[in-house]
């Protein structure tokens, strides 16, 4: 591990800490029980969650960016956020348990991308970055109309579909925690050891069959891969958008990389982001909770905004 990784994990635990001991809650002010009840089964839960969900958003942002040759892709660009949302606000208006709300949100989740690129590859056989990010919005658009729909036949729900809509770590607890560290462990593990696919994939299809690498499988077998850890943290937290896109490409703004030192960055980066945000939300303004992924949009989109404008730059030299 070089020494920015060393440092960034430092911040991330030091971080952790701090979100245990910071909230609207004084723990001065309460008996030692209660301080440690608070601390151990809300605090700590919850920033562990941001941490994965941020992780799992960063890591299959820096993937889907190098195999769809878009930089402008993630879970929310692409639609698979409202889909997952969708499969997650189901198991809330019908007699499905909500421990499935994971395996609907993956099958959902995974729709909306097959769905985006088949559209994207009717109108535009290149798969131009735009065409396929228009598309993904468009889709996005329609799966959140629906949603819409479900809260005016379902308004006894309301509540808890708009916790998936605004994005909200306040239901993190050890055994959803468990299921998403298992996961995005997995993906990284497998995503680590095809780097060096993904570095090839860079280089065009062509050119990377010419140098061994099965581009017709090893292309969706590493979508999949890198889309099932977000799309349930999204089934647990509802959508938080633009993590994966601005993490990534601000590591590689700052300095361009190989894929397995960026994906290592971006897993760290984007929890200990996360992390900061969810904190900063839920203290603010406190005893007021700002949800999660409001923060996350109020602090991402001027720095999508610049990333947009220095590749906009880029392209017009």
């Amino acid at each position: 591990m070089n020494k920015t990784n060393c440092i960034l994990v430092f911040l991330l635990i030091i971080s952790v800490v701090l979100s245990i001991f910071t909230g609207s809650v004084n723990l001065g002010d309460i008996n030692n029980m209660q301080a440690f009840t608070i601390m151990l089964d809300v605090r700590l839960p919850r920033a562990l969650m941001a941490v994965l969900t941020g992780a799992a958003l960063a890591m299959s942002g820096a993937v889907f960016q190098i195999i769809l040759k878009n930089p402008m892709a993630d879970s929310f660009t692409l639609g698979m956020a409202n889909g997952a949302v969708l499969g997650a606000a189901v198991t809330v208006v019908t007699v499905i348990p909500a421990a499935f709300a994971p395996v609907l949100s993956i099958v959902l989740g995974l729709a909306s991308l097959l769905a985006v690129l088949l559209i994207a590859r009717k109108l535009d056989l290149t798969y131009r970055p735009e065409t396929l990010i228009i598309t993904g919005i468009l889709l996005g658009a329609l799966l959140s109309g629906v949603l819409y729909i479900i809260i005016l036949l379902f308004p006894e729900d309301t509540a808890n579909i708009a916790r998936y809509m605004f994005g909200s770590l306040g239901g993190a607890d050890f055994s959803r925690i468990s299921v998403l560290l298992i996961l995005t462990s997995a993906a990284f593990i497998i995503l680590e050891r095809c780097g060096r696919v993904l570095d090839l994939l860079k280089l065009g299809d062509i050119r990377a069959h010419a140098l061994g690498v099965n581009v017709s499988v090893i292309r969706p077998a590493l979508l999949i891969t890198a889309s099932v850890p977000p799309l349930v943290a999204i089934s647990y937290t509802g959508i938080i958008a633009l993590v994966g896109i601005i993490i990534p490409q601000i590591i590689l703004y700052v300095k361009p990389m190989a894929f397995r030192p960026l994906l290592k960055r971006s897993v760290l980066i984007g929890g200990l982001y996360v992390l900061i945000v969810d904190t900063l939300g839920r203290t603010l303004i406190a005893p007021l909770q700002i949800p999660t992924g409001v923060m996350v949009m109020l602090s991402a989109v001027p720095l999508f905004i610049f990333l947009l404008y220095k590749r906009i730059l880029v392209n017009a030299r």
